[in-house]
């Protein structure tokens, strides 16, 4: 008789191996196994998450919800795929070609028994990408067009970055919520630091003691790559920093960020008679922050802030 989900996460050969059959990486990741949190995959930097985490992440997003000021009762969850256009629009492609994902399928055919399936050079680049980050749902809502006051989003959805490491919190495959604002010059980094505040604040009342560093990160295009060289001196990204394993000198779980006018160029959205309009967002890494929840509490909910157990 097959046992239970949470039955097999448990167990543990006497050869390091998960009763799911996959090799235990590492022992930062075996111990979130034993721990009923992740079940392993055969891919590097891909997990499934359990019930267990899933029960606790629904709580931390309803903390999130809660931190937002302008009132949002919760996410618009983005499908793990956009548009092609719009991401070569963002130019991200042209930044990071490395990192983002292609979605390539073979075309419609009358007889597929007619098709040679293992030939992938029959496969098409389709229309959509695997989604780099979420933010980049938002702004063609607003392309093409003037905004006369500061717009906000809060947003979520699965994003995927090929990342060429298995260092455990290096997903490929991830979720992340972004609270975005697009707005006026200098609305824009007041909203990204009150954020920073906010935040200090929130994970300090999680049990989490982050270092808030500067640091760069791949929003602009190599039209703009002074502006990505010269990121940290602009004070443009600031990421919340802190212990996701045993070993870990600090693994990023948040990031604050300013687009300056990037983002409002290149979808052409304009702020009144101000020109290109200005934007910001605030970036959580949701299971980076289960991670580092993990690290910091343990297994035993119990032992867990209020908030979360």
């Amino acid at each position: 008789m097959i046992g239970t989900m949470t039955e097999l996460t448990a167990v543990r050969g006497q050869e390091g191996t998960a009763a799911t059959g996959r090799d235990l990486p590492d022992e930062a990741t075996a111990r979130l196994v034993a721990g009923g949190w992740v079940l392993l995959t055969a891919v590097p930097g891909l997990l499934c998450h359990t019930a267990k985490f899933e029960a606790v992440l629904t709580r931390l997003q309803a903390v999130l919800t809660a931190a937002d000021p302008s009132a949002s009762p919760g996410p618009v969850w983005y499908p793990p795929v956009a548009p092609r256009a719009d991401i070569d629009r963002a130019q991200y492609a042209e930044a990071f070609p490395h990192l983002l994902g292609s979605v390539h399928a073979l075309e419609p055919a009358g007889e597929p028994a007619g098709l040679d399936l293992s030939d992938d050079s029959a496969r098409r680049p389709a229309d959509v990408v695997l989604a780099p980050a979420v933010c980049y749902g938002v702004y063609p809502l607003l392309a093409d067009s003037a905004i006369t006051e500061p717009v906000f989003f809060d947003v979520a959805g699965t994003c995927y970055r090929h990342e060429a490491t298995s260092e455990l919190g290096r997903y490929r495959s991830f979720r992340m919520r972004e609270f975005v604002t697009v707005c006026g010059e200098k609305a824009a980094p007041l909203w990204r630091d009150s954020w920073i505040t906010r935040c200090e604040k929130l994970f300090g009342e999680l049990g989490l003691t982050v270092s808030v560093e500067p640091a760069s990160d791949p929003f602009f295009g190599p039209g703009d790559r002074f502006l990505k060289a010269s990121q940290i001196q602009q004070n443009l990204k600031s990421e919340f920093v802190v212990p996701v394993r045993a070993d870990d000198p600090g693994t990023a779980i948040a990031s604050a960020n300013c687009h300056k006018e990037h983002l409002g160029e290149r979808f052409a959205i304009r702020f009144a008679d101000r020109g290109w309009a200005h934007s910001s967002c605030m970036a959580f890494g949701l299971e980076r922050m289960m991670l580092a929840l993990i690290h910091a509490h343990g297994d035993t909910l119990a032992d867990w802030p209020d908030a979360l157990a």
